[in-house]
């Protein structure tokens, strides 16, 4: 059976009723935190106002309920309500907040980003399946303003978007907090350790805390304390790989202009400064003595021109996915660069590939997610920075599957070496893609605890058919 909005609000009531209360020195810490933090929005105003990308989502941001989500308030009473930043946590979310849509088409959800490019692919991909928003700034005013108008059952929030005032006034009113895809950055959970004695208390609100790994959930112990409840459920991200069908891709190689079997092709996916210019020096040095298509993709929007500059710059001719081109048939490959200018399509585009470079690994990034072109056994090459991913990374490479080079001038021995021996090519990519397939199953284990949380705090007969 599936879950109905009034299902949701009885769950709600219920856990209100059950730890509506906060403690005294609980409020003095969150009233001196919320103070903190208007303070800095306050001097971050001039650059929030002027500066457009900063600017999206202002109103909703500050709690300004759209009409859109006034006219169904009623329907979202009590719904489920998913929390994602930007476009990467988003489609690791994703297969969650479809596969609960599937198994409960009743119930009400929400999604929220922080970003405009999270806005934007959310949107697209959730038009039937969930009201999207804006996620408001940690202000009492904001917070009390859409849980007033979403009155959510339960907040699922995406790996470490954990915001002080917002779960304070969560637990106030008895909404239940869950983490799905947890982790923290060795960088940050320096910080978090440092302020353990905020941070803990703000952790032991959440009713469970679903984390990629073992090493993730020491992490969140070392923080929180073992009072936490804390289950390691796998990384979401590898539950979303599925490749699109062989039509949606062949119509992909034609957009481009690549012929199967033609001229190998090397992606480089979300990139950042530096990393398009190694490999167009690479391109420039080697590019005639082994053909290739280069296509690159950089990881932010805003960096799309400039790096089309860098690309002309360099000498060669620029073919742009915004502008519907392909490549030139009656130009030499190695006289021009493909540039994917569009968000939320660098995974379909791995399937062009025959070589991955995954960016935010020569510049000091940490990295991003070094799994996608597996799901397609296209071999990975990333640079040291692999902080964000080393749990993977570290798998990967011992099980042969995952090229990892030291800096940008050491790209040149390993894609020489991918690039002539086809057969090392096909033998990484498969391994890579056998760590993938052996990693999966995040989702349902996420579901059995969104959905145990739920039942925990309703014992009607219309929950206990979730288990």
């Amino acid at each position: 059976m599936g879950i109905s909005s009034s299902d949701l609000k009885k769950v709600s009531r219920k856990v209100s009723k059950k730890h509506g209360s906060v403690s005294g020195g609980a409020t003095a810490v969150t009233f001196s935190y919320y103070f903190c933090f208007a303070l800095l929005l306050l001097l971050a105003l001039p650059l929030l106002l002027f500066k457009k990308k900063a600017r999206a989502g202002f109103s909703e941001k500050l709690g300004i309920i759209p009409g859109r989500i006034k006219s169904k308030q009623r329907q979202l009473a009590g719904c489920l309500w998913f929390h994602a930043v930007s476009v990467g946590e988003f489609n690791a979310v994703f297969p969650l907040i479809k596969a609960f849509k599937k198994e409960h088409p009743a119930a009400g959800l929400v999604v929220s980003t922080t970003t405009g490019t999270g806005q934007a692919l959310a949107r697209e991909k959730c038009r039937d399946l969930a009201e999207v928003i804006y996620f408001p700034y940690d202000l009492p005013f904001s917070n009390k303003a859409w849980l007033d108008a979403l009155s959510p059952s339960l907040v699922a929030i995406t790996e470490t978007e954990i915001w002080p005032g917002f779960t304070y006034e969560c637990k106030k009113r008895g909404i239940m907090l869950t983490v799905v895809n947890g982790r923290i950055s060795p960088r940050s959970f320096k910080g978090y350790k440092r302020f353990r004695a905020f941070f803990g208390p703000v952790l032991r609100r959440f009713d469970n805390i679903g984390v990629q790994s073992l090493e993730e959930a020491e992490r969140y112990r070392a923080i929180a304390g073992q009072e936490a409840k804390i289950t390691v459920l796998g990384n979401l991200k590898f539950d979303g790989l599925t490749p699109p069908s062989e039509e949606t891709r062949a119509a992909l190689r034609a957009l481009v202009n690549i012929d199967a079997g033609a001229a190998p092709v090397v992606v480089a996916g979300s990139t950042h400064e530096g990393e398009e210019a190694a490999f167009l020096s690479y391109l420039t040095e080697h590019g005639k003595k082994r053909e290739f298509h280069l296509i690159l993709v950089p990881r932010h929007p805003e960096r799309f021109q400039h790096v089309a500059r860098l690309i002309e710059e360099a000498g060669f001719v620029v073919r742009r996915y915004s502008k519907q081109e392909g490549f030139l048939p009656d130009l030499a490959v190695s006289k021009q660069v493909y540039l994917l200018d569009a968000i939320g399509k660098l995974f379909d585009f791995y399937s062009l590939a025959d070589i991955a470079f995954v960016g935010g690994t020569l510049a000091p990034i940490g990295g991003h997610n070094i799994m996608e072109p597996y799901a397609y056994g296209v071999p990975v090459v990333v640079g040291p920075h692999i902080e964000k991913t080393r749990d993977v990374a570290q798998a990967l490479s011992q099980a042969g599957a995952l090229t990892m080079v030291s800096s940008g001038e050491a790209l040149t021995p390993a894609l020489s070496l991918l690039l002539s021996d086809e057969s090392e090519r096909l033998s990484r990519g498969e391994r890579g893609r056998g760590i993938l397939i052996a990693s999966q199953g995040a989702v349902g284990k996420a579901m059995h605890m969104l959905e145990a949380t739920l039942s925990k705090n309703n014992p009607s007969h219309e929950l206990s058919g979730l288990n």
